[in-house]
């Protein structure tokens, strides 16, 4: 199973598209999410972020924990804006991109996401978390039941 992982409205929750607010920790969410991960071993995770943008792949890694910063893969690849502006369905286009470009497109994969908008044709592979909030019981009951589920095979 691959696992493509948003960060803005996921790991920390997102406010308009600013950034997280001091009095609310980032990646406030990332104990839960880690968790999780130990829980299910065998998920390989890759960077769907727009952080991958800003940042380097192993700068990524290091605000996770050694054991789960040792499963993230890769990032996904970045679409062009047109006009500065996002895309609808660029998300899910980027990591279909990356699922080709691996050789992995037969592979059980799930996205773990704010942006539902994001996703018109695979939304069944997303795990919808509220912007606003971020990581939180529902979606975290929501992702261990796909790890475990029907999907988590090939």
């Amino acid at each position: 199973m691959i696992l493509f992982l948003d960060f803005d409205g996921v790991l920390h929750p997102e406010y308009d598209g600013e950034a997280t607010p001091a009095d609310i920790a980032a990646f406030c969410h990332l104990p839960r999410f880690e968790a999780v991960m130990r829980d299910h071993p065998d998920v390989e995770i890759v960077i769907s972020s727009t952080w991958r943008e800003c940042f380097p792949l192993d700068a990524l890694r290091a605000r996770f924990s050694a054991d789960i910063a040792a499963r993230i893969i890769g990032a996904t690849p970045v679409t062009p804006r047109i006009d500065g502006k996002y895309m609808p369905a660029r998300r899910e286009g980027e990591i279909l991109d990356w699922l080709s470009a691996a050789g992995r497109a037969h592979e059980p994969w799930l996205a773990l996401d704010d942006a539902a908008w994001q996703f018109p044709q695979h939304r069944e592979h997303l795990v919808a978390c509220t912007w606003s909030v971020g990581f939180d019981d529902t979606a975290e009951a929501a992702l261990r039941a796909l790890l475990t589920g029907p999907m988590s095979s090939p």
